[in-house]
């Protein structure tokens, strides 16, 4: 590949990943996106002499002066300033591309590009901006390289009127040896320095607030069923939603053990308390907030940390900040997050009806551990629930007499209210799961439900159960949250998704508190939309995504501690090693400890040996075979005045005279000329030949060629 092709190349790269970080914040809408896309491809075809033509020069200009006097227009009008700017930048990066005449043009797009991506970490701090992070990372050396090696060029014939030094600086632009794949290996290594020195700076100084980060966050993923109301149906109607909102991991999975696929986790969000015959809300209280005892929020009591169990929890932001929890949770334990310095504890509140939600005012999601007590343990007696408190429970809104008969006719005999809520989930639980849903019109969609279509989601089994038990006089609650859970082999987690949504009852028992009751069909688990082979990939993906929030976007002065304790325990275990020579790993963290197994130096050692051999091996291959390459291109009428020409470069070489790589040979003979060089004259001699028939298509005779070697021989020390 030529160097002017390679140039163009590079060039065009570090200008398509400029281009697309401004695309990452959603700021431009799809309109300009599209246009920003046709222009870039449209420049590419934008070659030769076109790029000389001064009409076309003006024209861009006069297009740049419409644009921004646009921009300004729009402005005074009202409109984002934020958009305008960043199609400016775009602008003026499709206007370099079309103009891309020499080094200036590619200097100005490179800066362009960087300042792009700059303002990207303001726009996102999604794992698609890492991505173009580590694209920048290397192809900004190219680019950089390539641009000087093309300012170096072009420097030597500055507005040279010359035709002939004019044409030797597109000779050298359109050579193929120039540089080689072995110059963008080295060029790309120079990457690594610089991101191992970035991540160490990254590590040594960890940021003490979001700042700007937070600007960049995209809208929050939407769920439904945890705002102030949710609708009969709303929940259910998005059972086929992939979108992940929650990671989980449940104690007891260590990295021995292969987890099922699947798991039914049941996460609990929050409750409604009224219905009106179509719609579900709740009672709106003051919320108290949750006392913290250092990263620990109690529900119920503060943790047994020898007996409770423990639920690593990863939530997405979410539209609605709810913390949900498993069941038989105790309490919540959340690090404090460190602003100006200073680690700050989350604010937590708590709404009756077990509506536990936190302060997100960093968008940036929620870590956190739900500690929960031991099956079989004995939990504390509940607080009497008196008339007051029951009223909401037992609301039932009018017109359902007949869902009010039939859950007497279910119930005749039963001598508890455990035995009737018993009852009632057995019935319903005989009937059919379905998400292909009528509109009840106007109809009461319960009457619908249970005596016409007999058939429906989650909503419609759990307002059936409840409303049948109220006219019974048991309290009973509506509660919305997550059931399912898919393993995630990449990040070892189980991944709850949208399409988890789920609905279910909870039932107060005098002795017993607020019971969870699941009336929903068990044929709800086999609706299962499968992603085919995406899936894996989506896992993957989920699981980078989840990493790079985590571990660099939170990354802050508690992570820092947190890193600097794992690392000092490392070592101290790497000097304790076991008497097979390995480190033998703790698992006092619950679900990032790994097996114990001696680490194998003697075959790592050897690995890297052989990768070395090899990598050495392939190198000198390649350098036989570029040298072969280089004479291949080499016509064969030329090879005998190339091969003088290198003679009189070793000769000039054993004076000290030789010419450096940065001047052309006509510009070294020249000089060598001008200094008086003793040899000058069979220096320029053949100089002018070895051009004449290298690169203008001349011919050597013989006898001209053993007079210029025989002229050679006198060129050597005295």
């Amino acid at each position: 590949m030529s160097f002017t092709a390679l140039h163009k190349h590079v060039t065009y790269m570090m200008a398509g990943l400029g281009l697309a970080a401004l695309f990452l914040g959603g700021e431009l809408s799809l309109f300009v996106q599209a246009l920003i896309v046709a222009g870039f491809v449209a420049s590419v075809f934008v070659e030769g002499p076109r790029l000389h033509q001064p009409g076309w020069q003006r024209g861009w200009n006069v297009a740049l002066l419409g644009l921004f006097a646009l921009a300004i227009v729009r402005g005074v009008l009202g409109e984002p300033l934020l958009p305008l700017a960043l199609e400016l930048t775009a602008g003026l990066q499709i206007s370099r591309l079309c103009n891309r005449r020499s080094a200036t043009e590619h200097q100005q797009i490179a800066m362009l590009a960087f300042l792009q991506l700059c303002a990207a970490t303001v726009l996102s701090t999604e794992l698609t901006y890492g991505i173009a992070f580590l694209g920048f990372v290397v192809v900004a050396p190219w680019m950089l390289a390539l641009t000087h090696l093309r300012s170096e060029i072009e420097g030597h014939y500055p507005g040279d009127p010359d035709p002939g030094r004019a044409a030797d600086v597109r000779r050298v632009l359109a050579s193929r040896r120039v540089v080689g794949p072995s110059f963008l290996v080295g060029t790309a290594a120079l990457s690594l320095p610089l991101f191992l020195m970035t991540a160490a700076l990254f590590v040594l100084f960890p940021r003490v607030g979001l700042g700007m980060l937070s600007f960049g966050r995209g809208s929050p993923t939407h769920v439904a069923g945890f705002g102030g109301d949710v609708e009969l149906g709303q929940v259910g109607l998005v059972r086929d939603d992939p979108t992940v909102v929650m990671r989980v991991v449940p104690p007891g999975i260590g990295p021995e053990i292969t987890p099922p696929s699947r798991a039914a986790i049941r996460m609990r969000g929050t409750s409604f308390d009224r219905y009106d015959g179509r719609r579900w809300s709740r009672t709106l209280r003051e919320p108290r907030a949750v006392r913290r005892y250092d990263d620990y929020y109690p529900i119920e009591r503060v943790p047994d940390l020898d007996r409770d169990l423990p639920f690593e929890i990863v939530l997405d932001h979410l539209d609605d900040p709810v913390v949900f929890l498993p069941d038989r949770a105790v309490a919540v334990q959340i690090p404090g997050r460190v602003t100006t310095g200073i680690e700050i504890g989350r604010r937590l509140t708590l709404e009756p009806g077990l509506d536990l939600r936190y302060e997100a005012d960093d968008a940036l999601g929620l870590r956190y551990r739900a500690w929960v007590a031991e099956p079989g343990s004995r939990r504390e007696d509940p607080e009497p629930l008196d008339a007051a408190s029951a009223a909401p429970y037992l609301q039932v809104p009018p017109g359902h007499e007949r869902v009010a008969r039939l859950a007497r006719e279910w119930t005749e005999g039963a001598i508890s209210d455990r035995d009737r809520a018993e009852r009632i989930q057995e019935q319903l639980r005989a009937m059919r799961y379905s998400l292909d849903m009528q509109d009840p019109g106007t109809r009461l969609p319960l009457d619908a439900f249970l005596f016409d279509w007999r058939a429906g989601h989650c909503e419609y089994f759990s307002t059936a159960m409840a409303i049948m038990l109220r006219s019974l006089g048991v309290p009973a609650r509506n509660a919305t949250g997550f059931l399912g859970g898919r393993w995630n082999t990449w990040g070892r987690w189980y991944a709850i998704t949208n399409g988890d949504a789920h609905s279910w009852v909870e039932v107060w028992l005098e002795g017993e508190g607020w019971v969870t009751f699941d009336p929903t069909p068990p044929s709800r688990g086999e609706v299962d939309f499968a992603r085919g082979l995406l899936d894996e990939l989506s896992a993957m993906i989920d699981a980078l995504r989840t990493s790079w929030e985590s571990d660099v976007i939170g990354y802050d002065l508690r992570a820092q501690r947190s890193l600097a304790r794992r690392f000092a325990q490392w070592m101290r275990e790497l000097g304790a090693s076991s008497p097979s020579g390995g480190a033998r790993i703790s698992a006092d963290e619950p679900t990032r400890a790994r097996a114990g197994a001696p680490l194998p130096w003697t075959r790592i050692v050897a690995i890297v040996a052989l990768a070395i051999v090899i990598g050495a091996a392939i190198a000198v291959v390649r350098r036989r075979r570029d040298a072969q390459a280089r004479v291949a291109d080499v016509p064969e009428s030329a090879r005998e005045v190339v091969a003088l020409y290198r003679a009189l470069e070793r000769a000039l070489e054993t004076l000290g005279r030789g010419r450096p790589l940065d001047r052309t040979p006509r510009e070294h003979a020249a000089l060598l000329e001008a200094e008086g060089f003793v040899h000058a004259a069979i220096v320029r001699e053949v100089t002018e030949r070895y051009l004449a028939v290298r690169f203008g298509g001349e011919t050597l005779a013989p006898s001209e060629l053993a007079r210029l070697r025989e002229q050679l021989r006198d060129v050597k020390p005295t």
